[in-house]
C-alpha cells in the first residue's frame, strides 16, 4: 500500500520529531569511508574500540535490513534552558533528562509499526547503538550539516538534537543533501577546553581527537585521567563547542517532557557525589544516560573537577 510523505511526516511530528529527511540507502561515499579509516588509524577514537568493528555495516546500511531502500533520518530536540547559577558542576545537557536511547527508540518504533501496518514494508529502528553513521545520513537526508565541532547542525535550530533512523524496504521520495557549512567561524575550535578539535581540511571538514575531549574522558574513559587533563567544572560531558556556536544563539525549546532536566541531578554537589552509594546512584540515575560512566567514573570525575 502507498504511504504519502505528508502522512509519514505527520506521524513523525506526532512522535516528537523536530525535523526529518529521507535518503536513498546506498554504500557510504568512498571519501567518507577513507576519512573515518584515517581517523581510526591515527588512534583518535581513543578507547572506543567498538568503532573499529562492523566496518562493513558502517559502509553499507542495507546490511542492517536486507532489502532496505529508504533511510528516514529523524532529529529530536533536547534543548531546555538551564539557570546554572553558582553551581560548581556542569553536566552535558543531553544527559539531564531520560536516556535518549529509550525515548527515541520508543517514539520511532510507533512510526515503524505504523509503516508496516499500512504498507507491509519491513522496518528497523536505529538509535546510536547500531553501527550506522548517523550524522552522515542526516546530511544525505537534508536534515542538517556537520559543523566544525563535529555536531550535526540544523540550519536555524542549532545542534541540540538526538538522531534516530528508520530503515525501511518502503520506497519513498528522497530529499536532497544539505549543502550548508560553518564557513570559517572557528569559535568552537578556540573554545574547546582540551584542544580536541583539529583544524578543517580543504573540504571544510574538522575532526575530533577523543583522547583530548572532555566528553570522552568523563564518560567513556575508564581509569585514571592522563596527567594533562583539566576538567574545570565539567562533571559529566562538555558542551563548550555547542555553547559558543552561533547556530545555538536562539535554540528552540524541546516539547518532549522526557528531556526536561531532572532537578535532583542539577541539585547535586561534589560532596553528594563523593559520598554517593551504589544504591543512590542507581536510583538517581535510573533511565539516565549518566549511568554510562558508572559510579566509580562519576566519583573519579568529582575528585578531578575544580571545586
Amino acid at each position: 500500500m502507498y504511504i504519502s510523505v505528508e502522512s509519514l511526516k505527520s506521524r513523525l511530528q506526532a512522535a516528537g520529531v523536530y525535523k526529518s529527511g529521507i535518503a536513498r540507502v546506498a554504500p557510504v561515499s568512498e571519501l567518507a569511508v577513507n576519512r573515518f579509516d584515517e581517523w581510526l588509524t591515527q588512534g583518535m577514537n581513543a578507547g572506543m574500540t567498538y568503532m573499529e568493528k562492523y566496518s562493513d555495516i558502517r559502509r553499507d546500511p542495507s546490511l542492517l535490513l536486507p532489502g532496505a531502500v529508504s533511510l528516514i533520518s529523524c532529529a529530536f530536540n533536547y534543548y531546555y534552558p538551564i539557570e546554572w547559577g553558582d553551581s560548581s558542576m556542569r553536566w552535558a545537557r543531553y544527559a539531564l533528562g531520560d536516556d535518549y536511547h529509550e525515548v527515541v527508540r520508543d517514539r520511532l518504533e510507533t512510526v515503524a509499526e505504523w509503516i508496516t501496518e499500512e504498507s507491509g514494508a519491513q522496518c528497523r529502528v536505529c538509535v546510536d547503538t547500531a553501527p550506522l553513521r548517523e550524522r552522515y545520513w542526516a546530511v544525505q537526508a537534508g536534515v542538517g550539516f556537520i559543523g566544525l565541532n563535529n555536531q550535526l547542525i540544523i540550519p536555524g535550530a542549532g545542534s541540540h538534537f538526538f538522531l534516530g533512523e528508520i530503515l525501511t524496504t518502503l520506497p519513498l521520495p528522497y530529499d536532497s543533501p544539505c549543502g550548508e557549512s560553518c564557513g570559517d567561524c572557528g569559535r568552537c575550535l578556540k573554545a574547546c577546553p582540551g584542544n580536541a578539535l583539529r583544524g578543517a581540511d580543504k573540504a571544510g571538514i574538522c575532526c575530533l581527537d577523543a583522547r583530548k575531549c572532555l566528553s570522552y574522558l568523563t564518560i567513556e574513559h575508564r581509569g585514571d585521567f592522563p596527567d594533562s587533563t583539566r576538567l574545570g567544572n565539567h562533571i559529566y560531558g562538555c558542551d563548550m563547542c555547542q555553547e559558543v556556536c552561533p547556530h545555538n544563539s536562539n535554540p528552540p525549546v524541546t516539547g518532549i517532557p522526557e528531556f526536561i532536566p531532572r532537578k535532583e541531578i542539577l541539585s547535586l554537589t561534589p560532596s553528594d557525589i563523593s559520598s554517593m552509594t551504589q544504591q543512590d546512584f542507581s536510583r538517581i540515575f535510573s533511565h539516565s544516560a549518566i549511568k554510562r560512566t558508572k559510579l566509580a567514573g562519576l566519583q573519579r570525575n568529582g575528585r578531578a573537577i575544580d571545586n
